[in-house]
């Protein structure tokens, strides 16, 4: 709350005469006429205290309008059930932010009261501790009012903190209990919550039920077979405390309540806590997440954290019997590893990009998992198909760059390859005389027709290396300026090597369809001499 005055102000201007107070009141314009019906909720009354009433009485309200209200001129009204014998007090001041509480009281004495926010002294009198109203009034316009039957001797009558305070709710008794065990108390043997949300009024269920529609029943567990864990983030890119998430998919109708997860069988923490019950239809995709920024969607908290490294497991189960179990090794920032739709399991990728580098589909349904591939298979439009290495005489080491002048060795070197078959570069090496490698590596199928020429280059970028264009792959591996041998090979078996004693500088050395070795003549790029990509020159 902001702008609260002075919790006796309001019972200071009382012990002046009641000409000079009241003739105040009835010429200051208070402003209350912006305060319509239901912007002011009264959401608790403690009219019972433990012992003598003395000034222990409050009443609290709530602002339910989206501003900030004064309540300078709000009058508030105490009498019986029916209306009669009322008392009646006007607010002189006072100010409550949109959403925030506010609690007037009979304290009086010398002391302040910590939990009263304005003081209207004895002019209410001693609220009624049975058949009972009080009301908010401006002027004689409405803004609300609550009657209640009876009280319990200490404990303040409260409207049900799981409901939006609100002017026709508070009109259902069913509503209001009073203040529960369990709940702090103020002191003297009083219990309530002034100027805070209000306590629950749910029931208690008993085991093995929780309560739906203010009534309790039995909890629909969910069977083993019905509950998969579907995806996770273990290594978000952010603060993992704040980011990391689990999903589970339910594929039967159930209550989640007690469920569990963990880091391990022996470790399950229960994440679904509370009497309410947490329905959840078949197919349901349910996110746990570590806060609720983790994921677009988050219906429930994680309660354990997940690992980064190492041979890692997540389990889901019941009152520690395990339903479902995965395991993963190792994680890459930003990705979520999913079950696919086959069972597979991958990392997420692109599109799916839930939130600023991070990948997966919390809440949806995973895509498929791409195929796992044995060994000398690649994916061909997807479809899982061997690869179609060359063979001896189907690849040969066309040009080479081991020396440039435009731009730094380890910038431009390069290595040109042309295949004389339709065959796949998957898996396709180049090496040096230090074993020095650099690997095709990819699960697509890399199909080429017959008479391409590849090209390997320190770097893909042709404003950087020379002005190279249509980079194949990657060179990793250093080309000497003299004495070099560059090997070319697929599995272990060798396909072409070519050894040369020294290179020019600016210049590649070429091998032309005859197979005569020279030095290229043709300018490219940023000015050296070469034919990368192209058909060689004819060595003179």
């Amino acid at each position: 709350m902001t702008g609260l005055p002075s919790w006796a102000r309001g019972f200071a201007c009382l012990s002046v005469s009641f000409c000079a107070c009241g003739q105040e009141a009835l010429t200051v314009d208070y402003g209350c006429s912006d305060i319509a019906l239901g912007d002011l909720v009264l959401t608790e009354i403690h009219a019972n205290p433990d012992g003598p009433d003395g000034d222990r009485e409050y009443i609290e309200f709530f602002n339910a309008s989206p501003s900030s209200l004064s309540l300078a001129g709000i009058t508030l009204t105490a009498s019986r059930a029916d209306g009669g014998s009322p008392k009646s007090h006007r607010l002189l001041e006072g100010a409550l932010d949109a959403g925030d509480y506010f609690v007037v009281g009979n304290a009086a004495g010398a002391t302040p009261v910590e939990h009263i926010d304005y003081s209207y002294g004895n002019a209410l009198g001693s609220l009624r501790n049975s058949d009972g109203s009080v009301s908010l009034w401006c002027g004689d316009r409405l803004v609300d009012r609550v009657s209640y039957t009876r009280t319990k001797d200490g404990r303040a009558q409260e409207l049900d903190g799981d409901l939006a305070p609100h002017h026709e709710t508070n009109d259902d008794p069913n509503a209001w209990c009073a203040t529960p065990e369990g709940v702090t108390g103020l002191g003297d043997g009083n219990f309530g919550t002034p100027g805070r949300r209000n306590s629950s009024c749910a029931i208690a269920p008993l085991e093995g039920t929780c309560v739906e529609g203010g009534s309790a029943r039995a909890i629909v567990t969910p069977r083993a077979e019905d509950v998969r864990i579907t995806e996770w983030m273990a290594n978000p890119a952010g603060l993992d405390a704040d980011f990391e998430w689990v999903e589970v998919a339910f594929d039967a109708e159930a209550d989640l309540n007690g469920l569990q997860l963990g880091p391990s069988t022996e470790d399950l923490r229960v994440v679904v806590d509370g009497n309410a019950c947490f329905r959840v239809d078949a197919g349901a995709l349910v996110v746990f997440g570590a806060s609720p920024a983790a994921a677009p969607r988050v219906d429930a908290d994680l309660g354990f954290s997940l690992g980064n490294s190492g041979s890692r497991n997540i389990a889901v189960g019941l009152d520690g019997v395990v339903f479902d179990l995965v395991r993963y090794d190792e994680t890459t920032e930003g990705a979520a590893w999913q079950v696919g739709q086959e069972r597979g399991l991958c990392l997420a990728g692109a599109p799916d990009e839930y939130a600023p580098d991070n990948f997966g589909t919390p809440g949806e349904p995973n895509p498929p998992c791409p195929p796992l591939l044995e060994e000398g298979m690649c994916l061909d439009d997807g479809a899982p198909r061997k690869i179609v290495s060359p063979s001896v005489g189907q690849a040969q080491i066309t040009e080479w760059m081991a020396d440039p002048a435009a731009v730094e060795n380890r910038l431009g070197e390069w290595v040109e390859v042309r295949l004389d078959a339709p065959v796949d570069l998957n898996g396709l090496t180049l090496a040096d005389l230090t074993d020095s490698a650099s690997t095709v590596e990819s699960d697509d199928c890399l199909a080429v027709p017959a008479g391409t020429h590849v090209v390997w280059a320190r770097s893909f970028d042709s404003s950087v290396n020379g002005g190279v264009e249509g980079v194949f792959a990657e060179l990793s591996l250093s080309l000497n300026n003299r004495n070099e041998t560059i090997t070319l090979s697929v599995g272990g078996a060798v396909l072409d090597s070519v050894v040369y004693a020294r290179s020019e500088a600016g210049a590649a050395t070429q091998v032309d369809p005859l197979g005569k070795v020279c030095t290229a003549s043709t300018r490219y790029g940023d000015g050296d001499l070469g034919t990368p990509g192209s058909p060689n020159s004819w060595c003179i």
